[in-house]
């Protein structure tokens, strides 16, 4: 079977150093046997010629997250370029709570084909294809790179009893879950444990510093990512931020009852975070806030389980202090995440949905 001819966009940009899937990918996609492909840099303003020749010779084209997360980054020559093709185009969707107007204004106007969910849920993947008429894939949105994120020392080795990092959320999407995380187990350093828990900016770590800072971890804490109230409109978003312009010392408890208790019918967000998947490639145990987690990690099996209103705290605590347990646990995830979450294992089928696009046009 011969190579499927990739032309992969991504923006380069040293504001996502802290961000390992936005690296992780390019290298996933370039180590592929089943894939020949050129990367191109939508940030790069000398590209003109170039782009025309990757586009005449490549047989599909794959936009990653950075393309459109936090913007749009794909705009002038190259974006007409890309509107004007007709050979398949997968897009990887980013941060799938905010400026859902203008991203499904941009599906459509570049004529995707395959739109890429980090959301694994069918409610949600049934909007989009509602919304777009392309065919939709939900791909988790890390996977795991064994030449960066490798099995860490045993647990009675690494320095660190309880770890985390992340980012806080904003408020319109439902939840606290990180901030409460963090605010929870800093409190712990009382009952004598090493904790390095943090949702600063400032505190993240870069690729290779969040590997070994996992594999220097006891135990990594975390929670699922996305939101709880998905909308293509934003409208709950819109309204959340009027909100807070508004009324600058309004609680999230304010947020909430404004907005999300008589909330009709909301339709979950919530995603498994690559995060977890990291941390299960380290062999570093997990502690989870209840959560479905895409389906991949079991509580008890592969993570211990913390209850939402903390109440098995103290359980939880002294299930850590069981080095033996907690080993069986991370050897479980890493099963998991060695079997089904590898790039190679994500990109089928994404190469699946192609596949099925290029059949169709033909």
């Amino acid at each position: 079977m011969s190579q499927l001819r990739v032309a992969v966009l991504l923006a380069v940009d040293k504001s996502f150093a802290t961000l390992s899937y936005l690296h992780g990918w390019p290298r996933g996609l370039a180590a592929d046997p089943r894939l020949t492909c050129t990367f191109v840099n939508t940030l790069d303003p000398d590209r003109r010629l170039r782009n025309r020749w990757i586009l005449r010779q490549c047989d599909a084209i794959v936009m990653l997250h950075s393309v459109f997360s936090q913007g749009n980054l794909l705009r002038g020559d190259l974006a007409a370029l890309i509107k004007r093709t007709t050979k398949p185009k997968a897009w990887f969707i980013g941060n799938e709570y905010k400026l859902m107007p203008e991203k499904m204004a941009f599906g459509e106007e570049f004529g995707i084909n395959v739109l890429v969910s980090q959301i694994l849920a069918e409610p949600v993947l049934d909007l989009y294809r509602e919304r777009l008429g392309c065919n939709v894939v939900a791909i988790p949105n890390t996977g795991f790179d064994p030449s960066v994120f490798a099995p860490g020392p045993p647990l009675a080795d690494r320095p660190i009893d309880i770890g985390y990092r992340a980012f806080d959320t904003p408020w319109y999407v439902g939840y606290r879950d990180r901030a409460v995380l963090a605010e929870t187990f800093t409190r712990t350093r009382m009952a004598g444990l090493r904790v390095d828990v943090s949702i600063d900016p400032n505190d993240r770590f870069d690729e290779t510093g969040w590997a070994t800072f996992l594999q220097s971890c006891k135990v990594q804490l975390g929670c699922e990512a996305g939101t709880d109230f998905f909308e293509l409109d934003d409208h709950t978003r819109l309204g959340v931020n009027a909100y807070l312009d508004e009324h600058p010392n309004a609680t999230f408890d304010d947020v909430a009852e404004r907005f999300f208790l008589e909330y009709p019918s909301p339709v979950s967000g919530r995603t498994i975070s690559g995060r977890v998947i990291e941390a299960a490639a380290t062999k570093t145990p997990l502690v989870l806030l209840e959560g479905a987690y895409g389906g991949l990690f079991q509580p008890g099996e592969h993570y211990i389980s913390l209850q939402r209103d903390f109440e098995n705290l103290d359980d939880v605590l002294t299930q850590l202090a069981d080095l033996d347990r907690c080993e069986r646990l991370a050897e479980a995830a890493f099963e998991v995440a060695s079997a089904r979450c590898t790039y190679n294992a994500l990109i089928t089928p994404l190469l699946a949905e192609i596949e099925k696009v290029a059949r169709q046009t033909s």
